[in-house]
Formats: C-alpha cells, sequence, structure tokens
C-alpha cells in the first residue's frame, strides 16, 4: 500500500513539474546558429507569450502567444493556438498548428498587414511602392511531399495600388486562389482594375522550381510608359493581351 501511495506521489509530482516548466527553459534550447533571436519570455512551454521573435534579422514577430490544447494529446497530437501582433497598422494574425503522425499541419490562419510592412523584406531593381492591405487565409493546410497534401486558402490585396517611378498603378483588389496539385503548390491570380487585368498561375514544384503561365492586359487609362514596358515583357495573344510565361528556381 505504501509503495502504491509513494508510486502516485511521484506521478504526480511530476506531472506538476511538466506543467510549470518555463518557457523561458525551452527557448534556451535553440541552436545558436538557427538564425533566431528571442526577446522576453513569460509563461510555461504550455501558455506563453513572447515579446519578440526575429529570424536573422529579417523577418520579426511580435507579441506571439502560443496555448497548447490538452484534449489533442488523446489523439496523439500536439496542438497550439498560435496568435502575434505586430501592431494593427503592420501585421495580426492567428492560427492552429498541429503536430502528429502524419505530420504538420494548419488551419484557421488568419493573418492581416499593411502592404507597406513588405518592402523590409523586397530587394526590388527599381523603387516600388505598395498601397491596400492584404488579408491571408489558410482554411486547412496539410504537410505532404514535396510540399503539401492538402491546401484551401486564399489572399487578397485589398486596394491595392503601386506608386513606381513610371506611374502609379491601380489594381483595385487583386485576389489569389492557394491550393495543392499532387504535392506542389498552386496560385490562381486574378485581377482586373479600369488599368490593368491579369490572370495567371503559379506553381511550386519539388526542388524549389517554378512556372507561372498567363496573360496581362493594360488599357488606355494605364500609364502610357507602363503599357508600353507591357510588351517587353512577352509576345501579345490574339486578344491583344501580353502572354506570360516565365520559369525558374526560387
Amino acid at each position: 500500500m505504501k509503495l502504491k501511495i509513494s508510486f502516485l506521489f511521484i506521478v504526480l509530482y511530476i506531472f506538476s513539474l511538466l506543467l510549470t516548466v518555463p518557457a523561458s527553459l525551452v527557448t534556451r534550447f535553440i541552436p545558436s546558429d538557427a538564425g533566431i533571436q528571442i526577446g522576453h519570455v513569460t509563461g510555461t512551454i504550455w501558455n506563453a507569450k513572447l515579446s519578440q521573435v526575429d529570424y536573422r534579422k529579417q523577418f520579426q514577430l511580435q507579441q506571439l502567444t502560443w496555448e497548447f490544447d490538452w484534449l489533442a494529446l488523446l489523439s496523439l497530437k500536439i496542438k497550439a493556438d498560435i496568435k502575434f501582433n505586430n501592431g494593427k497598422k503592420e501585421m495580426t494574425g492567428n492560427s492552429s498548428a498541429t503536430y502528429g503522425l502524419s505530420g504538420f499541419a494548419v488551419t484557421d490562419l488568419n493573418v492581416d498587414m499593411q502592404a507597406t510592412a513588405l518592402l523590409p523584406y523586397l530587394n526590388l531593381p527599381v523603387p516600388i511602392t505598395p498601397s491596400g492591405k492584404f488579408m491571408l487565409v489558410i482554411e486547412n493546410a496539410t504537410q505532404g511531399a514535396p510540399y503539401c497534401s492538402e491546401l484551401d486558402g486564399y489572399l487578397v490585396w485589398q486596394s491595392g495600388a503601386l506608386e513606381t517611378p513610371m506611374g502609379n498603378i491601380d489594381l483595385a483588389s487583386p485576389s489569389v486562389d492557394l491550393s495543392c496539385d499532387n504535392g506542389n503548390l498552386l496560385a490562381s491570380i486574378k485581377q482586373r482594375s479600369e488599368q490593368l487585368a491579369t490572370n495567371a498561375k503559379i506553381s511550386l514544384i519539388e526542388g524549389g522550381r517554378y512556372q507561372l503561365q498567363g496573360d496581362i492586359m493594360g488599357t488606355d487609362k494605364l500609364d502610357a510608359n507602363i503599357l508600353q514596358a507591357l510588351s517587353w515583357i512577352g509576345p501579345k495573344t490574339p486578344s491583344g493581351a501580353t502572354k506570360l510565361t516565365f520559369t525558374g528556381r526560387l
């Protein structure tokens, strides 16, 4: 009887330790060469808050929180609800991430980002200033080979516009449907405004190779310099649109 009581006490003690393991203890195990820098950490590994996460000084998330779902452990999965807030004028988002025997999955991902927040990550040959707001929604994404086994989502650029040295471009609200095709990532782009109309598909295939096919057509309301530049991109289709055909590797 005493042995059973002692064993139960040990189990409860170990369980209580697991419940209170500080998140800061876990973040110390991140390899120094991973390029990840963590700000102030509070809470436990099950419910924590990070003031900042910086990846190679190129991508940053602020006010990142996560909360684990205990019920998911019953199905041999690790699931956490994640939120971050870089400021309403920058980027905010939330999602549920799951890791199990079948791999990594994301559900209910919602990200709102001001277009200007992309500027630090763009390395363009000419200065271009975007305006508007991006809204990314991923209802379900599941890991597969080479990239995914399932993907259902979309991206909308609300009130999209570009300011360039050659003139300004009104894009209205371009939309991108995201899906998975035999393990490859597929993005279908549709855009139509008084100045420009675009229809294209981009596929990311194994080995980081990408293929873009579609067409783009400007109207007489588009700046003449930009309209002329469209003819440099590719040949004309019978409808007068410029054909888009690009391949490369990321």
